[in-house]
């Protein structure tokens, strides 16, 4: 087996959750009468909480930012509750192949480690993962690489000798940053020109990733 580990980022990659923060974020922004509201959430994707905070504080100096989390966060919770997760296109079955298949799996997401366990604890996938690394336990978030190489080295693997699959320009550079192979798979976010070179293959959704892991 020539897969030794995959390292996923979360949302964007495993749950269809950008989309759904940028509708909370923009639910908020109108409250408070915010101007380019898509725009700084847009760029705040792949980031940690943390990075976020002082993108948005940057932006609207006024504004009471961890208010503005709170209101958000009360929103997404909302619509979590009522049946909002929903999970990417083959990402249940890109798990289901690599645990056959004895490849060692991590999550390495900017978002906080209790959300991503909750949100694998919701939808029974928290047992595919030997490894889970939130945004809160690294010094620097994506588009730094530390989160990558954390996770390479909780799974024992070298980096190069690992795949990473994300969504954003953060992640992409984030794990080229390490010295992985990078796989890219689109959402919500335009990636640049830069960032698409830096991925090893490019993919429209996880079902293509796993028959690709199938040929090799």
């Amino acid at each position: 087996m020539s897969v030794k580990a995959v390292v996923f980022d979360m949302d964007g990659v495993i749950f269809d959750t950008e989309s759904l923060a940028l509708e909370c974020w923009l639910k908020v922004g109108e409250r408070h009468g915010l101007e380019n509201v898509r725009h700084y959430a847009m760029v705040c994707i792949g980031r940690s909480t943390k990075d976020s905070t002082e993108i948005l504080k940057r932006a609207y100096p006024d504004e009471d930012i961890g208010s503005l989390w709170v209101e958000c966060s009360a929103e997404y919770k909302k619509r979590i509750e009522n049946g909002g997760l929903r999970l990417k296109k083959g990402a249940r079955e890109l798990l289901e192949w690599l645990t056959d298949n004895g490849v060692k799996t991590a999550v390495a997401s900017s978002s906080a480690y209790d959300g991503v366990k909750d949100h694998l604890d919701r939808t029974g996938l928290t047992g595919y993962f030997d490894r889970i690394i939130g945004g809160d336990m690294v010094e620097n978030s994506k588009p730094e690489p530390e989160i990558y190489l954390k996770a390479c080295e909780m799974l024992g693997v070298p980096p190069d000798q690992a795949y990473a699959i994300e969504d954003s320009n953060n992640g992409i550079i984030s794990a080229y940053r390490a010295g992985m192979i990078p796989l890219l798979v689109p959402d919500i976010v335009k990636n640049t020109d830069e960032v698409r070179a830096m991925a090893h293959r490019e993919f429209k959704d996880l079902f293509e990733v796993r028959d690709h892991f199938e040929e090799l």
